[in-house]
């Protein structure tokens, strides 16, 4: 049975941890070295982040969550990460979660319900930078993005916020190393899943056009990350923009075509005013943005780096084919299987 201890801290840090005794926790903490603390670890990409901390063994890592008991939270746990509560709005439960850590890395999420989306990720963004800077954190690795709207007058909010956030750790000469990512490969089992228009039969309603699109998998910032965390004389003061390839939407349909036969798949020629229409949501036009954006040849993403980070990038291809059972049991339960 796992056993909760929480303890309290001049840090004021909230642990739930099954490891330590409740005396034991402060010395344990004096001997740690090369402690990580990883935002959004219970979200896809931080996820992703702490588990290649876990096991490249080099790290300690605190998994920084909003609800100890999420299957994600206790999976991590028992992988080794130490799970954090954190309350965004509180600067003070932003403090606990960085104190005596030497790097982190941030990620911040776009809640399109909130009546300011902008807004709010902006501050939760500004409220990591101060605490990194006034914990003089060595390394931060930040998940950022371009400025959309700045460039095109398009808003694309959730694209936005982190391009301004990354501004703000500039301003206050943090040692951060940035990292851009493209289209997760993981969305086409859940946000941008083709859509059924017959027996076997699916569109992709994504509006590229003739544009390519990079993309990746979620699970391969992980080592990416590790890497950058590990090389930081390099990697800091840099912006590293990832990609796994560049591939027209129906270049896409006809790998997924390829490995999940007997299913077709084709490209839908939707429009992004077709898309915003289609897909609905308080969000719907800032990714319709997004797109419109990378189409636009805003993306300008790098193979060749991303891969001397990570020489066992997968391409979309050798992706669909390690998961090919994945994706035939998204399709054909017309359910998400991950969630972010």
């Amino acid at each position: 049975m796992v056993r909760h201890v929480t303890q309290t801290f001049p840090c004021k840090l909230l642990y739930s941890w099954a490891t330590f005794k409740s005396g034991d926790i402060g010395n344990h903490f004096k001997r740690m070295s090369k402690i990580v603390t990883v935002f959004g670890a219970d979200k896809c990409q931080g996820k992703a982040v702490a588990t290649a901390l876990l096991q490249d063994g080099d790290f300690t890592v605190r998994a920084v969550v909003q609800e100890l008991n999420s299957p994600t939270t206790q999976e991590l746990q028992t992988a080794g990460a130490h799970p954090l509560l954190i309350d965004f709005n509180n600067p003070d439960s932003i403090s606990a979660t960085l104190c005596g850590a030497h790097k982190c890395f941030v990620i911040t999420h776009t809640d399109f319900n909130n009546k300011d989306p902008l807004r709010a990720e902006i501050q939760q963004g500004h409220r990591i930078a101060d605490m990194c800077k006034q914990h003089n954190l060595r390394q931060i690795v930040l998940s950022g993005a371009h400025h959309v709207h700045r460039k095109y007058s398009l808003p694309a909010r959730h694209m936005d916020a982190k391009a301004c956030i990354n501004d703000y750790m500039n301003e206050l000469g943090l040692p951060k190393t940035e990292i851009i990512v493209p289209f997760y490969f993981e969305s086409f089992l859940t946000t941008f899943k083709p859509n059924p228009v017959g027996k076997n039969s699916y569109k992709i309603a994504i509006p590229m056009g003739e544009a390519a699109m990079d993309g990746i998998s979620i699970n391969q910032i992980g080592p990416i990350v590790t890497t950058l965390l590990k090389d930081p004389q390099r990697w800091i003061g840099k912006s590293c923009f990832l990609s796994a390839g560049r591939l027209k939407i129906q270049e896409y349909a006809q790998i997924l075509t390829h490995h999940l036969h007997p299913k077709q798949f084709k490209d839908s020629r939707i429009s992004v005013r077709e898309f915003v229409e289609f897909f609905r949501g308080p969000g719907a036009q800032d990714l319709g943005n997004m797109f419109e954006f990378w189409k636009r040849g805003g993306q300008k993403m790098n193979y060749a780096l991303t891969l001397e980070l990570y020489p066992e990038l997968q391409q979309f291809q050798q992706w669909v084919s390690a998961n090919s059972t994945l994706l035939r049991t998204a399709l054909d339960n017309d359910q998400a299987v991950l969630t972010d």
